[in-house]
């Protein structure tokens, strides 16, 4: 339930938190959070805020007046939130990613097409802000503190366009995104004793299987005929999805094969734009580890897959095998726009 959901506050440092919340539906189960940065005037600039209950609101309040809220992608679980934290902070500026649809508002690439349901005071603008003119496209009034890419892919086939936009804090060296990268530890948040009991949690392959699918990767066991695909854990090897998405920074299974396989000249434009910003030492994420020592180049490694076959990170063939069929299925009733690129072009056969 929304309003039952526990709330994590997490200490990031360099003046940066974390709120953390977990996300529930049909057989998936995974964190997700706001990440909160103390700005120069004391202020707060909130990038996707969560479901604002009593105890997440004592826990952002507790750090400083809300000045800014950013709505940083279109996917539905980090806009959901937002007319309800806007409610609550009706004096905060709100700037939003493009291309927002769904029964939660609509919004293209400027603030007259948007209708949203609340206040908004801004469209991130695609690409490099500093190439726009300002009085045609307003800055947050947080520019001078943050720069920012933004993607935009809209594609006629699909229900809507995709965006995510990214961000750099300047003064500490930080990388924020949303979905763009993952890291996956190797065991649960504490926030998953407070939905299931700590027998539960504490089953050795409830992680494993947790992480398998909120990544949309098949809960395949390796039996002894095959062989070690990666890791030194018996989690590593019993499930081989498992082992090789965890403990490095990866682009999300389903990421990779829903957006990137359909947009990936634009995904990789985006991605390689990032370093342009400046340098950064680690990133903030929504999903998974946060934060993750990180650089540019590690940030490049994680979608070296744009470039030509790889078979790095190691997931198989045959664990693509669900998301496969998902496109399949949907080029086949035409549900959304073809698939133009193999995405796991290299992944090591069965």
């Amino acid at each position: 339930p929304f309003q039952k959901r526990a709330t994590y506050r997490y200490e990031l440092g360099r003046d940066a938190w974390a709120l953390e919340q977990l996300l529930v539906f049909a057989n998936v189960t995974a964190t997700i959070r706001t990440v909160v940065i103390r700005m120069e005037d004391g202020g707060l600039w909130v990038n996707g805020p969560q479901w604002p209950t009593g105890e997440y609101c004592q826990l952002l309040d507790q750090l400083g007046p809300v000045k800014h809220v950013v709505v940083p992608c279109n996917a539905l679980e980090h806009k959901a939130p937002t007319a309800a934290f806007v409610k609550k902070y009706p004096k905060a500026s709100v700037w939003i990613s493009p291309g927002q649809y769904g029964p939660f508002g609509s919004c293209g690439l400027d603030l007259k097409s948007c209708r949203m349901g609340y206040h908004v005071d801004g469209v991130l603008p695609v690409g490099d802000p500093k190439e726009y003119d300002n009085t045609a496209v307003p800055s947050p009034p947080w520019i001078n503190e943050f720069d920012m890419r933004t993607l935009y892919v809209s594609l006629p086939e699909n229900a809507g366009p995709v965006s995510e936009s990214a961000f750099l804090h300047k003064s500490t060296n930080t990388l924020i995104t949303t979905d763009a990268v993952v890291y996956v530890p190797d065991s649960p948040p504490p926030i998953f004793r407070t939905y299931f009991d700590d027998e539960t949690v504490s089953e050795p392959s409830f992680w494993p299987k947790s992480v398998l699918q909120a990544v949309f990767l098949p809960l395949r066991q390796q039996s002894q005929a095959e062989p070690d695909v990666s890791g030194s854990s018996s989690m590593n090897q019993q499930w081989p999805g498992y082992g090789a998405t965890q403990g490095r920074l990866i682009r999300a299974p389903i990421l990779r094969a829903f957006a990137d396989a359909r947009a990936p000249d634009a995904v990789q434009t985006w991605v390689q734009s990032i370093p342009s910003m400046g340098r950064f030492d680690r990133i903030l994420t929504a999903h998974f580890a946060s934060p993750i020592a990180a650089s540019a180049d590690n940030f490049l490694d994680a979608f070296t897959y744009l470039d030509g076959p790889t078979n790095d990170p190691p997931i198989s063939c045959q664990d693509w095998a669900l998301l496969d069929s998902l496109n399949s299925f949907i080029g086949d009733n035409k549900l959304g726009a073809p698939v133009k690129f193999d995405f796991k072009a290299g992944c090591p056969p069965p």
